[in-house]
């Protein structure tokens, strides 16, 4: 009788792990990061851009390697230029890490009508010779691009005369195949002061990193 209630329990307890198999999540959950990381990442529609030096810049060329994107405008007063001092930071700590070093940054421009190329070329690489500085060749290219991932800009004032941008503050984390992984958001103070800590920026972008490469093909 014993044995034949051992058995039973045995069969029972079997059971209950194979339906705890079953039902367990396999994947594993996102981590915990400032901003939100994708559960599935979102491939971008095809785009065409133009970078700092005059060469297209399409869904293509995201292929190969993990992107940052950034966003703003080179005449931005204050806000722009200490993003990409705080990216240029963490850059330099990212290279003193021994993985994941495939990265690419890059600075998208809201502001194509004056941001040309030249004037591309003149502010972004000033930051960090590896960035990459990238504008829309016409208004429906912008709009496409900026709606893919989320970028929010605004123009006050007549284009012809003098205008402002305001726009608002994220990055844009794209894997190797193109698809967005996650929106980071920075850091802000009780005053209302936004920026993007380097030591946070880097926890955040290995941990993301480590996630991907944890998840089952």
């Amino acid at each position: 009788m014993n044995a034949l209630r051992s058995a039973g329990l045995m069969v029972v307890a079997g059971l209950v792990l194979g339906a705890t198999a079953f039902f367990w999540p396999t994947t594993k959950p996102v981590p915990d990061i400032q901003g939100a990381g994708l559960p599935s990442p979102k491939p971008l529609p095809d785009f065409l851009l133009i970078d700092h030096t005059g060469q297209p810049v399409s869904a293509d060329v995201f292929a190969g390697q993990w992107h940052l994107v950034s966003y703003g405008f080179t005449h931005c007063p204050d806000v722009c230029p200490t993003l990409l001092s705080d990216l240029a930071q963490f850059n330099k700590s990212l290279q003193r890490e021994k993985r994941f070093k495939d990265l690419q940054v890059w600075f998208y421009t809201v502001d194509p009508l004056r941001d040309n190329t030249a004037a591309l070329a003149n502010y972004v690489p000033w930051f960090d010779k590896s960035f990459v500085g990238i504008r829309a060749p016409d208004r429906e290219a912008a709009r496409r691009f900026e709606r893919s991932l989320g970028i929010q800009a605004s123009v006050s004032g007549s284009p012809e005369n003098d205008y402002q941008i305001s726009h608002g503050f994220r990055l844009f984390l794209l894997d190797d195949e193109g698809r967005l992984r996650a929106a980071l958001e920075p850091t802000r103070t009780r005053e209302g002061q936004q920026f993007f800590e380097s030591p946070v920026l880097l926890k955040d972008y290995l941990a993301l990193r480590d996630w991907v490469a944890g998840l089952p093909e």
